[in-house]
């Protein structure tokens, strides 16, 4: 994606949700080859799709580079205990 950044800075400042994969995330391939075939069900351009992809692919090489680096997410301490906080109020 160009100038995720940007992207993400916009979602913050207008109070937008947003979500972020990092690349040491081992499902992030996955997940965001899912979301491509969803944005192509939905009718993306061909060249967000282009674009799509390259994400897929730098994520996937930085993930062979950095294999070390690879884990599945977890939640801080304090997260998990917020977490807890609110599944007991729901």
């Amino acid at each position: 994606m160009k100038d995720q950044l940007r992207l993400l800075r916009d979602c913050i400042n207008n109070d937008r949700p947003a979500v972020v994969f990092q690349g040491d995330d081992f499902c992030a391939p996955e997940i965001l080859e899912a979301a491509k075939e969803i944005y192509r069900k939905h009718g993306c351009s061909e060249e967000f799709l282009f674009d799509w992809q390259l994400l897929i692919n730098e994520v996937k090489a930085y993930q062979l580079e950095s294999p070390a680096t690879v884990k599945l997410p977890k939640l801080s301490p304090t997260e998990t205990e917020l977490v807890r906080e609110e599944m007991t109020k729901r």
